[in-house]
């Protein structure tokens, strides 16, 4: 007889109720009734609090499905626990320790035993931390100690991911980190993750170590849902619901959620508008996400900014854009960043402030550009985002206010 799979599930320390798998793929969360009991707020924006349990007919709820691991990873863990890939339940069971946010899922009696020594040094070093990061990039969770790198072990706390080379993508880490240079110049008065380029200690090659926005110095685990989660859309495989909406979706859900402002709409449309002027054309719906504060949802910094139009084979646009779907980056035109701006509550003024804003920026891009390439050891990937940037400008945002004047002359007519 197939023995029932179970875990606990925690909001940072406190037992928060069960997760349950049922014969047929069924999955039930309920809440422990001294959780509901508590002050202590909803898990999930999609998981209210309610003593009645939460049903999902096929296979986990999408709030733990996205905390499920993904392609490389997902697949080292399957392979040291001698399992299918697909089985997500039991992968998050085994190595729900450490998930993105302040919500953990335990299993109290494991029936499966992972083996690390899968053959690959960096995988091992990514299992034996228990965590369960999405992406498909292969990653792991670092500690810091005495000014050098190392790989977390289990039931400790870790304030890095560690982001390595990706198969045929060998510059991906210099990518993201010259990239993530350019946005910060670009989103003056906005967050952006902090990360360098380091060596970890037993991982084969340099490794791009992002800190992490949801641990604090102290440990405590900082709550926060990508818009996959808060939109109820499954991970699924390497593909899954991310990339099946529209970067509309995210400005119509931040104006009609009470607790958010404009001001977060704002906040965010400037960030897609600085993916498309740097190329990050793999910004999906797991890449843009938002705090748990008392006041209401806050984004968190912007991060996993990769001028991924670089790679001949990433020309199109993760999401649907302005009404557009399968939008190559080089044919974004203005009439796009206008009906995008329409769907975040801007205006036509608002929207072409917000360009402006950009083009005054640019040159101090560039210069981040330059600075950060030349510190990465990549100065041809430095020329390459500054050519991708300046055609980006003159292709989809220089015309701006003479599109706008155009319209207005033709009456409104596009």
């Amino acid at each position: 007889m197939a023995t029932a799979l179970w875990g606990k599930v925690y909001y940072r320390d406190t037992y928060a109720g069960e997760l349950r798998q049922e014969p047929g793929g069924r999955c039930v969360f309920v809440y422990d009734q001294t959780y509901l009991e508590s002050r202590e707020p909803a898990i999930a924006f999609t998981l209210p609090r309610q003593a009645e349990p939460i049903i999902c007919e096929q296979g986990l709820h999408p709030f733990f499905d996205n905390l499920t691991a993904e392609g490389w990873l997902r697949n080292a863990q399957a392979r040291a626990l001698k399992i299918d890939p697909a089985n997500r339940f039991a992968i998050l069971l085994a190595f729900g320790h450490d998930c993105a946010g302040a919500v953990s899922v335990v299993d109290p009696n494991p029936v499966l035993q992972a083996d690390v020594d899968v053959g690959d040094p960096n995988a091992a070093a990514a299992l034996v931390s228990r965590a369960s990061l999405s992406g498909v990039q292969p990653k792991l969770l670092a500690v810091k100690e005495g000014g050098r790198y190392r790989p977390a072990r289990s039931n400790e706390t870790s304030h890095f991911i560690a982001k390595l080379a990706s198969g045929s993508l060998l510059d991906i880490v210099e990518n993201e980190f010259v990239t993530t240079a350019a946005n910060r110049a670009l989103l003056t008065g906005d967050e952006v993750v902090s990360l360098e380029i380091a060596q970890v200690d037993g991982v084969d090659g340099r490794a791009l170590l992002v800190e992490r926005f949801d641990r604090l110095s102290t440990g405590t685990k900082v709550h926060f849902e990508e818009f996959n989660q808060l939109l109820g859309r499954r991970a699924g495989g390497d593909g899954g619901d991310k990339y099946e909406a529209a970067y509309d979706d995210m400005g119509s859900f931040i104006r009609n959620t009470p607790g958010c402002t404009p001001i977060e709409a704002l906040r965010l449309y400037r960030r897609i508008l600085a993916c498309i002027l740097t190329g990050n054309t793999d910004g999906h719906l797991k890449n843009f996400a938002m705090f748990h504060r008392r006041e209401g949802l806050r984004l968190t910094p912007a991060y996993d900014l990769v001028a991924a139009a670089l790679y001949p084979q990433y020309r199109t646009l993760a999401l649907a854009l302005g009404k557009a779907a399968n939008l190559t980056i080089d044919a974004v035109k203005p009439k796009h960043l206008l009906s995008l701006g329409e769907a975040f509550g801007l205006d036509a003024a608002g929207t072409l402030k917000v360009v402006n804003d950009l083009g005054d920026r640019r040159g101090a891009a560039e210069k981040a550009v330059t600075a950060a390439a030349k510190q990465a050891d990549a100065t041809q990937l430095g020329q390459n985002l500054l050519e991708l940037m300046e055609r980006r400008w003159n292709g989809s945002f220089a015309s701006t206010g003479q599109y706008l004047s155009r319209k207005q002359s033709d009456g409104g007519a596009s």
